[in-house]
């Protein structure tokens, strides 16, 4: 069934024509991801999709009876409200119901005669659970576990918040209102990757129809299954997720290619034919000669020809870098930071060596961003010292970019912050995408990707070996990430960045740093490896049994011993070491209780493999750390004895 219809939409500002006949359907539980450059016209006819602003021609079809929600970008709710208040604000119709049988039950309270009241209280109730009041807060409670909305975030007035923390409550918001069609614009920008991943589950398994714009080309291949991408106005349409529709627009592009060299090439040879038609009858004075001529021409210019295909023009080498001999780039002892109280980062020892890159991961509020400004300088620990190589020049870029004087023009901000004429300025803008009238927009006015763009361009022109980047995908469309990303594969130093572009994330990361209540564990692994350590951890976490776990004596006998942990002790045994092995017991025993629960989530898995699969996988992980605590505690016991 159509759920969207869309015919020939147009859409102008000024002279400017954004939208240009786009056209295209949408069945009902599609989800649909909406692409394209940054204003290329995606939260435009989202306007149009929801009545916000008309077209100018073209008709918009939406099924009858059919609620379109949006993820509002601009909140506006009264100041007494609080992220609670906002969130159960999705209930209007059954807190306004509710209302009415609070006042009903006062009123039954004070009276004797209350039939008549009752009866309309019993069609009230009626209504709240057909509408399913009764499971409004269960739906809360469960939006907000998925989105990390902690009780203190909710009871906190919803305009004080962070725009990070808005756009968490209004997208809780949006999804309570389970609408028939959800139009989301950028949902998973300031969520971190827990956060985004639930998203994900929660629009997998969502009844409705679904149109994302996102930049996050991971979340878009988890969640899309068809891809409409706004190109020059129009709408190119792709039935798949993004990796389908990146290998299809490169096939796509090739085969343009080839059809536009094609007809070129025999254009060309038509063009000479008639040219020598021409030549020939002059020489013999033959009209009909010139005739056949003048047909050929004229074919050529009936001729359906194919557009010369465009993309943008490859990098070169953007990066100048600084030579570097040791190993140790940077390195941090016993650091620590406090906030009003709170400890962000807790003794941390960690060291970054030549080569690597670090992703920094963490949930909102960790404490990544300031573990950064501290290694940059911008901000002073508490405790502990940062200490960089003796030939290590870094650049930061920071989350959100300022510039110190807003009302410079891009070219004039280089040429003064560079020291460089107004030709060099050009040449080292145009490399970074400022070309023609972008160079003479104010700084100030620069959106946020471009804003960055440019602060890395600034940077980039001292030699560095070392690079420190906060959310550097933050507000970049597809295309811009992919040259950042091209860019920073030419850089051959150091990186240590964060984000929660897992896309970017698996791209780049040689190793991951995690970021959890001020402590740091870092993954000498890619981000795959480091994934599956924490879906295995999670898994662990959900396999605990309520009940207490089974006795040592329960352990069953491995690698041909013929005797149980708690047989092998005797009284020589130090303090020190006794208590190692019973730290290893306890590991052993929580290990084989979380493996009786995980085999009887097996066993009700029955021949369903894709189910199985993770499942199977999980347990060779829990039975080989099994295994190694076995050899630890037989090592341990053997020295001990």
């Amino acid at each position: 069934m159509n759920e969207i219809d869309l015919r020939d939409i147009e859409k102008y500002y000024g002279a400017h024509h954004l939208l240009k006949g786009v056209t295209f359907k949408v069945q009902t539980g599609d989800r649909v991801g909406l692409l394209g450059k940054n204003g290329t016209g995606k939260t435009t006819l989202f306007n149009i999709l929801t009545g916000v602003s008309a077209s100018d021609a073209g008709e918009k079809i939406i099924r009858r009876g059919a609620v379109a929600s949006v993820l509002e970008q601009i909140p506006n709710f009264p100041d007494s409200h609080t992220a609670y208040d906002v969130l159960c604000s999705a209930y209007g119709n059954l807190l306004e119901i509710k209302a009415q049988m609070t006042a009903l039950e006062q009123t039954m309270a004070d009276r004797t005669n209350v039939d008549d009241i009752l009866q309309k209280y019993g069609r009230l109730q009626q209504l709240f659970e057909s509408q399913r009041g009764y499971a409004m807060e269960e739906n809360i409670s469960r939006v907000c576990a998925g989105l990390g909305l902690s009780p203190e975030l909710l009871a906190t007035a919803f305009s004080v918040l962070s725009g990070g923390e808005k756009t968490q409550v209004m997208l809780g918001r949006l999804l309570l209102k389970k609408a028939d069609i959800l139009l989301l614009d950028e949902p998973t920008n300031h969520l971190d990757v827990t956060a985004i991943e639930w998203l994900e589950g929660f629009l997998c398994e969502y009844k409705g129809t679904v149109i994302v714009i996102s930049h996050d080309r991971y979340f878009l291949d988890q969640v899309v299954t068809r891809v409409v991408e706004l190109v020059d106005g129009k709408a190119e349409l792709y039935e798949g997720n993004y990796s389908y529709f990146a290998a299809e627009k490169e096939a796509r592009y090739r085969r343009q290619q080839e059809r536009f060299t094609q007809e070129q090439k025999k254009i060309k040879q038509m063009e000479t034919a008639a040219k020598r038609m021409h030549e020939w009858a002059r020489r013999a004075d033959n009209p009909s000669m010139h005739k056949r001529a003048f047909n050929m021409e004229k074919r050529i210019e009936r001729m359906e020809k194919t557009e010369r295909p465009w993309r943008e023009e490859r990098m070169k080498k953007l990066f100048t870098e600084h030579a570097f001999c040791g190993q140790e780039v940077l390195v941090a002892r016993e650091l620590s930071k406090n906030f009003g109280g709170d400890i962000v980062l807790n003794c941390l020892d960690f060291t970054l060596c030549k080569g690597e890159r670090a992703a920094l991961l963490g949930a909102n509020g960790s404490g990544k961003s300031t573990l950064l400004k501290i290694i940059a300088g911008e901000i002073a620990s508490d405790t502990g010292v940062v200490r960089l190589g003796a030939s290590i020049r870094y650049a930061y870029l920071p989350q959100m970019v300022t510039f110190a004087q807003p009302k410079l023009s891009v070219l004039d901000t280089t040429r003064y912050e560079l020291n460089v004429s107004d030709g060099e300025a050009r040449c080292i803008l145009a490399k970074y995408r400022f070309r023609g009238e972008d160079v003479y927009r104010m700084t100030g006015n620069l959106s946020g990707g471009e804003k960055s763009r440019l602060r890395l361009c600034l940077l980039m022109q001292s030699d560095v070996n070392l690079l420190l980047l906060d959310e550097p995908t933050n507000h970049l469309d597809i295309d811009s990430r992919e040259w950042l990303e091209t860019a920073l594969s030419e850089f051959n130093g150091t990186v240590l960045f964060v984000s929660h572009d897992r896309y970017f994330i698996g791209k780049f990361a040689t190793q991951i740093w995690e970021l959890v209540k001020g402590s740091l564990t870092v993954y000498l692994e890619d981000y795959d490896y480091y994934r599956q350590k924490r879906i295995a951890r999670q898994q662990r976490l959900e396999c605990q049994p309520t009940t207490d776990a089974r006795s040592a004596a329960d352990i069953p006998k491995s690698f041909g011993t013929t005797t149980t942990p708690h047989s092998a002790r005797n009284n020589f045994l130090t303090e020190k070491a006794a208590l190692e092995i019973q730290r290893v017991e306890n590991a052993i025993q929580e290990l084989e209780a979380a493996l009786i629960t995980l085999d009887a989530r097996m066993q009700l898995c029955g021949s369903d493999f894709v189910s199985l699969e993770p499942l199977l996988w999980q347990k060779e992980v829990w039975e080989n750390e099994r295994d190694a605590l076995y050899r630890g505690w037989l090592a341990t016991n053997h020295s001990a004895n």
